[in-house]
């Protein structure tokens, strides 16, 4: 599976972990899972684990593709939400820098990158 995912419910958040190299369909697909499950609250935070992908491996085609396919979410995710994206490699993370200017074109979401889980957590959660 492209994205797996578990829920922090006394966070009101839900951690995405990217595996293998997904699509912009595999990744919509794991996503809409996400709205099936009972645990889902509109507008609970996300953080969007990719530590474990190659972005280089990605085709810039996928990624473009990726606002179209989230953005049929939108209703069902609500928008005062802050997503996480999360990545330990020094070059993924330079390439989600220039992937974020892509990424918004989802809607208005807070959207910042971490090289950690425990700090994007912290953003997420107001903590310094």
């Amino acid at each position: 599976m492209a994205l797996e995912f578990d829920f922090e419910q006394f966070e009101n958040l839900v951690v995405m972990r990217l595996t293998g190299t997904p699509t912009a369909d595999e990744l919509g697909a794991g996503y809409a899972k996400i709205f099936e499950d009972e645990r889902f609250v509109e507008g609970m935070h996300c953080i969007w684990d990719c530590s474990e992908i190659d972005l280089k491996r990605i085709p810039i085609s996928e990624v473009r593709r990726l606002p179209a396919v989230l953005r049929q979410f939108m209703v069902r995710r609500g928008s005062d939400y802050k997503a996480a994206i999360v990545t330990s490699r020094g070059s993924d993370y330079q390439l989600l820098r220039i992937y974020l200017t892509i990424l918004k074109l989802i809607g208005d979401i807070q959207f910042r990158l971490f090289r950690s889980v425990d700090k994007a957590n912290r953003w997420i959660n107001n903590v310094v």
